[in-house]
């Protein structure tokens, strides 16, 4: 399969995106200087994932996912730069690079996937689950109006 067409359908997209990150994960996590908040940040981020390729529907999943993965690219440069070996550790330091090189791609990716299933990235406080609808009042019974009577 062509990678444009995979970057290009929906589904496969998402399941791209955690493959990739879980392989540089776990390379990275080879190395002894990562903290352990390292990889509690990136499981959480796996899990979206995993929760956004399960319901595909769900714009919520999609966009948990993109806030996370933008919380872990500020998580990860402070990792590297507060915690960088000064020996040793330079598989594992290539790693953590390129997954936080790979970390705005992937923010893209998923915003392509959160507009195709009809979400925005709007913090919007008035937006509360998949299909907002409009109020109705369960108390009073719905009156129908004929005019003319």
């Amino acid at each position: 399969m062509d990678i444009q067409a995979a970057l290009n359908t929906p589904h496969i997209r998402v399941k791209l995106i955690a493959a990739i990150h879980f392989i540089l994960t776990v390379f990275a996590l080879e190395g002894y200087w990562l903290p352990s908040a390292y990889q509690f940040y990136n499981l959480i981020y796996i899990l979206t994932l995993f929760w956004a390729i399960h319901d595909k529907e769900s714009t919520d999943a999609v966009h948990i996912a993109s806030v996370v993965n933008g919380a872990s690219f500020l998580f990860d440069l402070i990792a590297i730069i507060g915690h960088f070996p000064s020996v040793g550790g330079i598989f594992s330091v290539v790693f953590a690079i390129f997954n936080l090189a790979l970390r705005p791609f992937t923010l893209l990716l998923l915003h392509r996937e959160l507009t195709e299933r009809g979400g925005s990235m709007s913090f919007g406080a008035g937006r509360s689950g998949d299909n907002p609808t409009s109020y109705e009042d369960i108390d009073r019974p719905h009156q129908s109006f004929s005019p003319g009577v």
